[in-house]
């Protein structure tokens, strides 16, 4: 893979790019144009937004490559990285790696500390990557700006978390009870294999997808 005729914009400060991003799409995932492209409307610097692969030939700029910044409900340090794609006939060249190195470069220079994405089956080329399995997340498919829906839901995410805590410590009390009065204990079953637990994860998902994270 050359580098020299490549390069990387953001969607939302290149929007003329908008039509050959939903048509590279929905090569890939069949989606209404207009729906597609009133998503990709929608990219802001705030995120979510789309980095945007270009080729250059003969003095013409095509969109051979495109991915999708978003940001996470369960982790406002992480993002979320989906809609990744290469044109069909520049796979397996590198520009796939060469892109994902750019999102990940972008989302250090937005602060995250860690990157999120899900694949039905290409797990291992994300391994190659530096990535591992990890728990779902849900990605945020509106701006930062939308104050009231973010407050809402960091609200709902806050409430989750309090209640889950409650759970903890009377837990906790539980296992203070049984160390002052202690009670025969039934020996615990061997922890499940790792890919034991990949598979019912993805099961347990019903979409078959494996969620995987990389540290940045």
């Amino acid at each position: 893979m050359k580098t020299d005729n490549i390069s990387i914009v953001l969607l939302h400060e290149y929007p003329d790019y908008v039509e050959a991003c939903a048509t590279l799409l929905n090569s890939q995932w069949k989606r209404s144009s207009s729906a597609r492209i009133h998503t990709l409307n929608k990219s802001c610097k705030d995120l979510p937004d789309s980095l945007v692969l270009l080729e250059e030939a003969n003095g013409e700029k095509e969109v051979i490559g495109h991915c999708r910044l978003t940001r996470i409900m369960e982790d406002e340090n992480g993002c979320f990285i989906e809609s990744v794609i290469i044109y069909a006939e520049k796979r397996n060249k590198g520009y796939g790696k060469y892109l994902m190195f750019k999102a990940e470069e972008y989302a250090k220079q937005l602060n995250f500390s860690t990157v999120y994405l899900s694949t039905h089956d290409q797990q291992g080329f994300y391994e190659h990557l530096g990535y591992v399995y990890s728990e779902p997340v849900s990605s945020v498919k509106f701006s930062r700006g939308n104050h009231l829906v973010m407050n809402s839901l960091f609200s709902f995410m806050t409430n989750e978390r309090s209640e889950s805590k409650s759970k903890t410590d009377m837990r906790d009390r539980e296992i203070e009870m049984q160390e002052n009065y202690p009670i025969p204990k039934v020996p615990l079953p061997p922890p499940p294999l790792l890919q034991n637990k990949i598979t019912c994860m993805a099961i347990c998902d019903n979409t078959g997808k494996y969620w995987m994270k990389k540290p940045l």
